[in-house]
C-alpha cells in the first residue's frame, strides 16, 4: 500500500512541475487574448460614440466641428526620430550581446567560442538599429535637399518664396467673412 502511495506521490510531484509550466503558458495566452479583445471592444465603442455625437449634432441642426482627422493620424517621422530610434535599437542590441556574452563567459565550463556565438543574438536588434540610422541619414539628406531648393529659388527670384504650410481645417461656418467695400 505504501508503495502505491509513494508511486502516486512521485507521479504527482513529477507531473506537478510540467502542470504548472503549462498553466503559466495557458494563463499568459489567455491574458494576451483578453487584452486584445478589450482593445478591440474599446476602439469600437469609441468609434460608435463619435458617430453618435456627430449624428446628434446634425439632427439638432448644428455643425459638428468635432476632432480633426489629423489628431488621430499617425505623425510623420522626421530624421531626428529615425536617429533616436536607431540609436535605441543599436544600444539595445549591444546590451543584449554583452549580457549573453557575460552570462556564457561566467559559466563554470566557460568556452570562448560558445560565449561569442551566444552574443550573436545581439546582431538582430543591432542590425535593425543600423537600418534606422541609415533611414534617418537618407531622410535628413532628402529634407536638406528640399530646403536647399526653396532657398535657391528664392535667391534666384530675388524675393522670398512662401513655404507651403499645413493649414488646419476650419469649417465654412467659422471662416471669417470677406470684407465688403
Amino acid at each position: 500500500m505504501t508503495d502505491i502511495l509513494g508511486g502516486l506521490l512521485d507521479l504527482l510531484t513529477g507531473n506537478l512541475q510540467s502542470l504548472t509550466d503549462n498553466l503559466i503558458a495557458i494563463g499568459l495566452a489567455l491574458f494576451a487574448l483578453a487584452l486584445g479583445f478589450f482593445a478591440i471592444g474599446y476602439l469600437n465603442r469609441r468609434r460608435q460614440m463619435l458617430h453618435q455625437e456627430r449624428m446628434a449634432s446634425l439632427i439638432k441642426g448644428l455643425h459638428y466641428a468635432g476632432v480633426a482627422d489629423q489628431v488621430f493620424a499617425r505623425p510623420t517621422r522626421t530624421a531626428r526620430d529615425q536617429l533616436l530610434s536607431g540609436l535605441r535599437w543599436l544600444v539595445g542590441g549591444a546590451g543584449v550581446a554583452g549580457a549573453f556574452y557575460g552570462y556564457e563567459a561566467l559559466q563554470p565550463a566557460a568556452d570562448a567560442s560558445a560565449a561569442a556565438s551566444s552574443a550573436l543574438i545581439g546582431l538582430i536588434p543591432g542590425s535593425v538599429g543600423l537600418g534606422q540610422l541609415l533611414c534617418g541619414w537618407i531622410c535628413s539628406r532628402r529634407e536638406r535637399s528640399t530646403s536647399n531648393r526653396a532657398g535657391l529659388l528664392s535667391g534666384f527670384l530675388g524675393r522670398r518664396v512662401a513655404q507651403p504650410r499645413a493649414t488646419a481645417y476650419r469649417p465654412i461656418a467659422y471662416r471669417p467673412a470677406a470684407r465688403r467695400i
